[in-house]
């Protein structure tokens, strides 16, 4: 499986042909989409967006979700974000909470944290599990997202093989987000960013969690 990095909450997954792409960034956070065709679709929040795309199995919300031997589940947030980025630009999105995601590719475990404020209770916990790999916000400002060191709390409480920081500074994004360099000091993260994050289940052995940065595409 390849995973690659668009900005923000933005993944790419692909594996056999398969590709999942996980929350756009929104034109307002000065960023642009990703310009390809993608299996899965998913949102952390509800949007109208690209409703169109034929062929595209869209997922918005909670729920249980199994297409191409891919299985996907959604973990309602219940705690909204008040931050104008993570506000839905579709009439169904203002106000909804955050979904976070476990998905199951190539047998690795992955949970895409999303728009996440607060920690997830222990009944949360129990849902996700014990993941292989976590995309984590780390760059929230004023409580709006996760911080460097709430998220490292969350990572050392789950101690998944491998965790993906992201919603942090980059250049060209409006949205205000907390450096990377924070979250660096914090995780004592000392590799060089990957372009692409490349990974078989059989190499996820690592005893302690391996820091993954990622360049933006």
């Amino acid at each position: 499986m390849i995973i690659s990095w668009y900005g923000e909450a933005c993944f790419l997954l692909e594996s056999s042909g398969v590709r999942i792409l996980i929350e756009p960034p929104q034109k307002e956070s000065g960023l642009n989409s990703p310009r390809l065709k993608s299996d899965v679709l998913i949102y952390s929040k509800p949007r109208e967006e690209r409703q169109e795309d034929s062929g595209t199995f869209i997922i918005n919300g909670p729920g249980e979700y199994e297409i191409k031997n891919i299985n996907i589940s959604g973990i309602g947030d219940n705690n909204p974000s008040t931050s104008p980025s993570a506000m839905s630009s579709g009439p169904n999105g203002s106000g909804q909470a955050n979904t976070i995601y476990t998905i199951e590719m190539d047998d690795i475990k992955m949970i895409h944290f999303g728009l996440l404020k607060t920690e997830p209770n222990n009944e949360k916990l129990e849902l996700i599990g014990e993941p292989d790999i976590v995309f984590v916000p780390i760059g929230g400002l004023k409580s709006e997202l996760f911080d460097a060191e709430t998220a490292m709390k969350l990572i050392n409480k789950i101690e998944p093989k491998i965790a993906v920081p992201m919603l942090y500074d980059i250049k060209g994004l409006k949205t205000k987000r907390a450096p990377l360099s924070l979250f660096l000091k914090e995780s004592e993260a000392k590799d060089s960013p990957l372009p692409k994050l490349s990974v078989k289940k059989k190499d996820l052995i690592e005893e302690e969690t391996k820091i993954v940065i990622l360049e933006k595409i």
